[in-house]
């Protein structure tokens, strides 16, 4: 290969899934993303992303490459990180990834003392859902244990989603559901069956479900750790089996083992969850 960085549009396209996300993080174009994939596509002599209706879907060869390339990108980012470990007047950055209930509950809350902890890290907080893998973040938090790929991962903690409401409500079929870009927008239903077809408000995150339920009320299903019943004036709702199980993780990717300063967040990540 003669022009090695047109790997990293390949791994844009993979992280990102359509190529004006790629062009937007990569700081570029749409024309300038589609020229260089299809560069590299005839350098290689095979075909790297197939158009299906609206959407570009990745090839095998594309999937070996994004694999390489990121695995290229992670173990940078552990160099760098180790060049400029002694230096306090040179940062490391470090990007977390999780869903946003954590990012309040756990990080934000926290924040300073992190990084008094350590000083020479420049913390980037990005709110990801959906465990599709790390992205460009150098740690996740995530629901559930990562399957397959390159992460060494370690148990955050246990924790159910309950159907909770306001202390002085009264079930009456309103509800609050999420986003319907949530596979689970409408789980409150399978542990409140009465409930209306049809939420009375919807919102994007967690969160705003949490202070809606303060605000109105209304029910909502939440992560228990978000809640604080004295006080936030919120009760778990008397309902048959009302919870959910599910586990948190964090994880990294596998070649960022040796990086001292990572697994210094990590660790001190961990222990929020005691």
């Amino acid at each position: 290969m003669e022009n090695w960085d047109d790997l990293k549009f390949v791994l844009a396209m993979m992280r990102h899934g359509t190529m004006s996300s790629a062009a937007r993080y990569l700081d570029t174009n749409v024309a300038t993303v589609s020229r260089r994939l299809e560069r590299l596509s005839q350098s290689l002599e095979t075909p790297l992303f197939e158009k299906k209706g609206q959407h570009f879907v990745a090839t095998q060869a594309a999937e070996r490459l994004a694999t390489l390339a990121d695995e290229m990108d992670q173990r940078l980012r552990g160099e760098l990180a180790a060049m400029h470990e002694a230096d306090e007047n040179v940062p490391v950055r470090l990007e977390i990834a999780a869903p946003p209930a954590v990012h309040q509950h756990y990080l934000l809350p926290r924040m300073t003392v992190l990084t008094d902890h350590l000083p020479q890290v420049q913390f980037s907080l990005v709110d990801k859902v959906f465990a599709q893998g790390l992205g460009e973040a150098d740690i996740q938090i995530r629901i559930g244990r990562p399957e397959g790929g390159r992460l060494i991962a370690r148990k955050f903690r246990d924790y159910a989603l309950a159907v909770f409401h306001g202390k002085d409500h009264t079930l009456d079929g309103q509800w609050i559901g999420l986003s319907h870009r949530y596979p689970d927008a409408d789980f409150l239903r399978r542990i409140y069956p009465d409930a209306d077809p049809q939420p009375r408000y919807r919102v994007e995150e967690m969160p705003f479900a949490h202070q809606l339920v303060r605000m109105t009320g209304l029910p909502a299903l939440l992560p228990d750790f978000m809640v604080d019943e004295r006080e936030d004036g919120i009760v778990r709702a008397d309902l048959r089996d009302n919870a959910l199980s599910d586990e948190l993780w964090i994880a990294y990717h596998e070649t960022r083992h040796g990086d001292s300063t990572l697994r210094a967040a990590v660790d001190w990540i961990c222990k929020l969850s005691h």
